[in-house]
């Protein structure tokens, strides 16, 4: 079983094979006009888009970008177990290991809610579920 009718194959010429192959990279210019990667437009979704075009609007952020600025302020972090975490954020890497000071610790237990403060800690990039920049678990 074909996966195309034979009437809609295209017999091979070296003058197709010019057409579709990029030309060779040259030292010094950039050769992208005739590219095949620039022959196709492709209507990507919004959140689909490059730094270039988020310029002009600096109110999408990407999330790693958002995340930098928080650095030296307060963050509520949302663990993926009963735990929640709040302090200042310190660094992060590009798994989201994050490294907090002046950390308060709020767990549920049955018994009720632990609350534990700690000096620093190193948060582990695949339990956090949620990051609220400035947040805090407590209504004031």
């Amino acid at each position: 079983m074909a996966c195309v009718e034979p009437s809609a194959w295209i017999e091979w010429s070296p003058r197709l094979e010019l057409a579709t192959k990029p030309s060779a990279p040259t030292f010094g210019t950039h050769r992208r006009k005739g590219s095949v990667r620039n022959a196709y437009k492709f209507n990507l979704p919004k959140r689909f888009v490059s730094r270039e075009s988020m310029a002009h609007n600096p109110s999408q952020l990407l999330p790693s970008e958002l995340i930098d600025r928080c650095i030296g302020s307060k963050i509520w972090v949302i663990m993926k177990g009963d735990k929640e975490l709040v302090g200042t954020l310190k660094g992060f890497d590009v798994y989201v290991n994050m490294v907090l000071e002046d950390v308060t610790e709020y767990e549920i237990t049955p018994e009720g809610r632990r609350i534990t403060k700690l000096d620093q800690i190193l948060l582990n990039g695949n339990n956090i579920a949620i990051l609220v920049p400035g947040g805090s678990p407590d209504p004031e």
